[in-house]
C-alpha cells in the first residue's frame, strides 16, 4: 500500500512539473526553478526530472543545461502548445514552399541525439516516408539532423559522435572524423544534401533555422526520391529552402548578423 501511495505521489508530482511549462514562453527552466515553483525538495525534483527526461517528456537544452518540454509528447496525440506558438507563423511559409517545389517539407528539431519531425507538409502525391510528426530519426545520417548538429557546442557534438553511429545503407557515413568534416562544410555553406544514407533511393536536403539569439534551433528539410530530386535541380531546391528558412528565422526574431 505504501508503495502504491509513493508511486501515485510521484506521478502527481511529475504532472505538476510538466504543467509548469504551460506558461513558459521562450524560457527553459532549471532544477532549482522547478523545485521552487512546485515546492518539491531539490533532490526530489531532480529525480523526477531525470525520469521525465529518460521517458522523453522533458529534454535538456545542450547550451544551458535547463529543461523544456520533450518532443516525445507529439506522439501522444497533439502538438505541444509552447512549440506551436513559437512556430505558428512559419507554417504558412512551409505550405508555400511545398507548393513551389512540389516536394514534402519539414520543420525538424533536435532532441538528445535524435532529430524529431515537428511539422510536415506533404506533396500532392506523397510517398510513404518515415517522417511522421513526432518520429525520431538518427542525426548523423539525415540532412535534417546534420543541419542542426553542425551549429551546436563542440561538447555536444562530441557527445553525439562518441555514441552509437549505426550504418543503415552502404552509403551511411559512420566515421566521426568524416562527419566532423561534413559539419564544418555545413557551417560554411549553410546547407547539407544526403543521398541514400538513411534510406536507399531517397535524398534529404536541409538548411538551418535560427532564433532571435542567432542560435540554430531547428532545420527546414525536404525529403523525396532521388529519381525526382536530381542533381541538376539541387541548386534550385537549396535556394528555395534557404529563402524560406530565412523568412522563418525572421519570424523567430532573427534578422541576420548586425
Amino acid at each position: 500500500m505504501k508503495r502504491n501511495k509513493y508511486q501515485l505521489s510521484s506521478v502527481r508530482n511529475g504532472m505538476r512539473i510538466l504543467n509548469l511549462f504551460k506558461n513558459v514562453r521562450n524560457n527553459d527552466l532549471g532544477v532549482t526553478e522547478i523545485a521552487d515553483k512546485t515546492g518539491l525538495a531539490k533532490s526530489t525534483a531532480h529525480r523526477l526530472i531525470s525520469t521525465l527526461k529518460q521517458e522523453g517528456f522533458l529534454s535538456q537544452n545542450p547550451r544551458t543545461g535547463k529543461y523544456r518540454l520533450g518532443l516525445s509528447l507529439l506522439t501522444l496525440g497533439g502538438v505541444i502548445s509552447v512549440h506551436k506558438e513559437i512556430y505558428q507563423e512559419a507554417f504558412p511559409l512551409v505550405e508555400s514552399l511545398v507548393k513551389e517545389v512540389k516536394e514534402t517539407c519539414h520543420i525538424c528539431l533536435l532532441e538528445e541525439n535524435k532529430v524529431v519531425y515537428y511539422y510536415r507538409v506533404k506533396r500532392k502525391d506523397p510517398e510513404r516516408l518515415v517522417t511522421n510528426i513526432g518520429r525520431k530519426n538518427p542525426v548523423h545520417c539525415t540532412g535534417e539532423g546534420l543541419a542542426i548538429l553542425a551549429f551546436q557546442d563542440k561538447s555536444y557534438i562530441e557527445q553525439v559522435l562518441t555514441g552509437e553511429l549505426p550504418g543503415f545503407t552502404g552509403y551511411t557515413i559512420t566515421e566521426p572524423g568524416k562527419i566532423k568534416e561534413r559539419l564544418h562544410s555545413i557551417k560554411e555553406t549553410n546547407y547539407i544534401i544526403c543521398q541514400d544514407e538513411y534510406y536507399l533511393g531517397y535524398t534529404s536536403m536541409a538548411v538551418p533555422i535560427r532564433d532571435y539569439s542567432g542560435n540554430v534551433v531547428s532545420s527546414l528539410a525536404m525529403v523525396g526520391p532521388g529519381t525526382r530530386i536530381t542533381e541538376q535541380r539541387h541548386p534550385y531546391y537549396i535556394s528555395s529552402l534557404m529563402k524560406t528558412a530565412e523568412k522563418i528565422s525572421e519570424e523567430l526574431g532573427y534578422y541576420g548578423e548586425v
